[in-house]
Parts: structure tokens; C-alpha cells; sequence
């Protein structure tokens, strides 16, 4: 049984940080995570079995040369040695403890804020507690002031997140920097390797300017290590040579998008529509998938946006709705939508996410514009069977985000409201997280309310109210 156990260990790694944890526990190389299912297989059988991975040869070997250690002296012969060796001389700062890194972490902020470089970038890495810098309030505010200031400047930020094997991590870095995220001016990665976890590495690089920096050991006290600062040009450039090289073993975390450039958000999506993805999950606090284009069409006639514009327009909306068709025929999705007040349709209330969101615009539904929309839906969950929708309380959405989720793909939160802002991920633990959230919210709608027959019989019901209400009021 030892040798089918590690067959089915093996087949169940599938992300590399998995593979990493088992070559590790049966004494390998997280370097040889690349190597075939079957190979992890017998490491783990061997490792089973209490068998070791050193061969007979290698115990012979090591026996023979015991066996004539000390038989032969070996004389040590004068050789010529150099003078003395002289390295370039540097000036440096030295800084102690967590004290010392913020005050290193101020100066190199500082010297930012002062240089005569408005369009700096700044590279950031740590593998250290982050705490330093949310423990000390009158800190914690010095450094959102410096980090902002300097992004109102033009600064560019390069990050390096780091995360534990569980990845749970992630999530928690990611909103400490959303503030910053939302600027549009940082770009983040992440290592996906399990570390050893036994040295502690601290390295922000300043291009051209400045580095503060520093290396400890796991469980080292944080008062005896030491932060250095330099503006010596060797080793600020060192500096920027090591995080480029550290940058070439990373995978991108997040991208974002702001203001006029969340109008992304529509080919983010094409682009996981037509990727090698797999099932789906939606939450869309207002309409969204399956707009018409020949509505979406009409609504630009009524705004005015000029006919090369729309022709534009209505011909990347139609290529999304034959790629959603497509994923919907082979892979399953499932929408979480809220319905708006009925009184809102009726008043021309209610946003249409749509063309806002590609025109940079303000637009609302008339009335029998949003029932033509919901119509569509409709249509869209009579057609597909793999196509779940959920109908969530309005009290229970979130408003303010629209979340867009691809199995092994991708993941998007549009922000649609001022300040506009799109967060863009392909990390799969991230994914696999929100994933999970989704479908613990739409576990929340009890059993029978998630019934396809049940939901189109809701869905039908207010677009019949609507249709009622805009001829008794004789609204468009």
C-alpha cells in the first residue's frame, strides 16, 4: 500500500508550492520541482519506507575513504600569499533594531521626497514581520504620509510580497497596500516557492539613489539587527542588480488600473473568456453580462458618442458575448446579481455599468432599456444549463464592486464608483480564495431559492413589474 500512497500523494500536488513541501519532506531540491509525477511518486514511497536516497555506492565509497583516512600525511606547503586586500572604500549609516528601520526606512522616503527625480522608482522587498510599521501609530502615519507624497511626485513602486506555504498570508498583505494599489502606481509580485525560512532579508532600493537593507536569522532579536543605509552608487546599483534578479523568480501578483483605464475591465474579461480557464463565478451588484448590442447601441445614440466609436464599441461587446456563450457551453459559471428597487428602474436611477464603464461616461437605464437588459439574462439562463444565477438580498451585495473569477485564469474587482479602480490578479491561491467566497455568500440564499425554475420565475416577475409600471406612468 506504502507505493500506491505515494502515487496518490503525488498526483494530488498540483501547485508548485505543494511539490516544493513534499521534496523537501523526503530530502530534495525545491529546484527539482519540474520533475515528473513519477519521480515525486517514488521520492515519497522511498521516503515511506524509511528508505534512503543515498545509494550503496555512495555508503561504499564513503566507507573506502574512511577506511584509508590517516594512512597518508599530507605536508601543507608555503604557498605565496598577496598584501593585504583593499576593497573600495564606502560610506555607510548603520541603524539598530525595529527603531532603526523605520528611521532608515524615513531617511531613504525622505531623500525621495527631496531629490530633484520626480519620476523615481522605488523596489521594495522583506521577508521580515511587517509589523514595524502598523506596531508605532505615530509611525504608521509618517509612513502613509512619505509613501503618498512621494506617489503624488510620479514615484513608481516594485514590490516583492512574500508568503508562508498556506499562502493565507497573501490576502493580508494585499489589502495593508490597497490604499497604495489604488494610486495605479505600484506593480506587485510574489516568490512561489516555499523559503528555508532561515535568513531574513530586508532590501529597499531607491534607483539611482539611495538603499537601506539588512540580513538576519530566523528568530534573531530584532534589537541586534543592524539596517544599513548607503548612497554609495556601487552599492545602491548592487541593490537594484539584486531585486532585477530576485524580479526574473517571481510571478506578477497584482495589476491595477485607475480612472479612464478601468475601461480595461471589458478586455480583462475577454481575455479570461477566451483563456484555458475553468468554471466561473460572478457577483454583479448591477447589470453587467449579456447586454444586447443592439441596446448597448441605442443607449450610445442617446448619449451621442460618435458612429466610428460605437462601431468600436458594439463590436468588442458582441465578441464578448460570443465568447461567454462558448465558455458557458462546455465549462460551468455561476452569477450572484441583486435586483434594484423597483421604484429606481421606474425612476431612471439606476446605473448602467456597460457603456459608463467603456465611455467613461454617466449612464442609467430608461426603464424599458434595464427590462430589455433583463430580458437578455434571461434568455442567457433559459440557454445555458451550466449557467447558474443566484439572486441575492440588495441589503447582502456589495455595491461597490463588481468581481469577476476564472478558475486557473485569472481574477478582477472592478471598483466602478469615483475614485474608479480595477484590481487584477492571476495568482491561484487568490483565485481559488475568492472563488470560495463567492460560493460560501450564495450558500447563504437557501437551497430552494437557487433552483433555476425558481429564479427565472423571480426574474420574469420583476421584469413584468417594470414593463407594467413604464406603461402605467407611460415611461420609455
Amino acid at each position: 500500500y506504502i507505493q500506491l500512497i505515494g502515487i496518490y500523494f503525488a498526483s494530488q500536488a498540483k501547485q508548485d508550492f505543494q511539490r516544493v513541501a513534499m521534496l523537501e519532506l523526503t530530502g530534495h531540491q525545491m529546484e527539482d520541482k519540474n520533475v515528473g509525477e513519477p519521480i515525486i511518486a517514488n521520492y515519497l514511497t522511498r521516503w515511506l519506507s524509511d528508505e534512503s536516497k543515498i545509494s550503496p555506492k555512495s555508503i561504499q565509497v564513503l566507507l573506502d575513504s574512511i577506511g584509508s583516512a590517516g594512512n597518508t600525511v599530507q605536508a601543507i606547503h608555503e604557498v605565496p600569499l598577496p598584501s593585504e586586500p583593499s576593497g573600495q572604500p564606502v560610506h555607510t549609516q548603520s541603524f539598530s533594531g525595529i527603531q532603526g528601520l523605520r528611521a532608515a526606512t524615513v531617511k531613504l522616503l525622505m531623500h525621495a521626497l527631496n531629490s530633484p527625480k520626480k519620476q523615481t522608482k522605488l523596489y521594495l522587498y522583506s521577508d521580515e514581520s511587517m509589523d514595524w510599521i502598523i506596531e508605532d501609530p505615530e509611525f504608521a502615519k509618517q509612513w502613509i504620509f512619505l509613501m503618498s507624497a512621494n506617489i503624488r511626485r510620479g514615484m513608481h513602486i516594485e514590490i516583492i510580497h512574500t508568503l508562508s506555504r498556506d499562502s493565507n498570508e497573501l490576502a493580508a498583505a494585499v489589502q495593508r497596500w490597497l490604499p497604495f494599489y489604488m494610486t495605479g502606481s505600484i506593480v506587485s509580485y510574489y516568490y512561489p516557492e516555499k523559503r528555508d525560512d532561515m535568513f531574513n532579508h530586508t532590501s529597499f532600493v531607491l534607483e539611482g539613489e539611495a538603499t537601506a537593507f539588512s540580513t538576519s536569522v530566523r528568530g534573531q532579536n530584532r534589537d541586534t539587527i543592524r539596517y544599513i543605509y548607503a548612497t554609495d552608487p556601487s552599492v545602491v546599483s548592487g541593490g537594484e542588480e539584486t531585486f532585477k534578479r530576485q524580479l526574473q523568480l517571481c510571478k506578477p501578483l497584482v495589476r491595477t488600473a485607475t480612472g479612464r483605464n478601468t475601461r480595461s475591465y471589458v478586455d480583462e474579461q475577454i481575455s479570461l473568456f477566451s483563456s484555458a480557464s475553468g468554471s466561473g463565478v460572478g457577483m454583479q451588484g448591477m447589470l453587467l453580462s449579456g447586454m444586447p448590442p443592439e441596446l448597448l447601441d441605442r443607449m450610445l445614440q442617446r448619449h451621442e458618442i460618435p458612429g466610428e466609436e460605437r462601431t468600436t464599441i458594439l463590436e468588442q461587446q458582441q465578441k464578448r458575448l460570443e465568447l461567454m456563450h462558448q465558455h458557458l457551453e462546455r465549462k460551468d459559471f455561476q452569477m450572484v446579481i441583486s435586483l434594484p428597487r423597483i421604484t429606481d428602474v421606474l425612476k431612471g436611477k439606476v446605473t448602467a455599468i456597460v457603456p459608463e464603464l467603456i465611455t467613461q461616461q454617466p449612464f442609467t437605464y430608461l426603464p424599458m432599456e434595464y427590462h430589455e437588459h433583463l430580458m437578455a439574462v434571461i434568455d442567457l439562463l433559459e440557454r445555458h444549463d451550466r449557467l447558474e444565477i443566484c439572486i441575492l438580498p440588495n441589503k447582502h451585495m456589495l455595491h461597490n464592486v463588481q468581481i469577476f473569477a476564472m478558475q486557473n485564469s485569472g481574477l478582477l474587482v472592478l471598483k466602478h464608483r469615483d475614485p474608479k479602480f480595477v484590481f487584477i490578479s492571476e495568482q491561484k491561491d487568490l483565485i481559488s480564495a475568492m472563488i470560495g467566497f463567492m460560493r460560501q455568500v450564495s450558500s447563504r440564499i437557501p437551497k430552494r431559492e437557487r433552483n433555476k425554475a425558481y429564479v427565472l420565475e423571480k426574474l420574469r416577475d420583476f421584469a413584468k413589474r417594470v414593463e407594467e409600471g413604464s406603461a402605467m406612468r407611460m415611461l420609455p
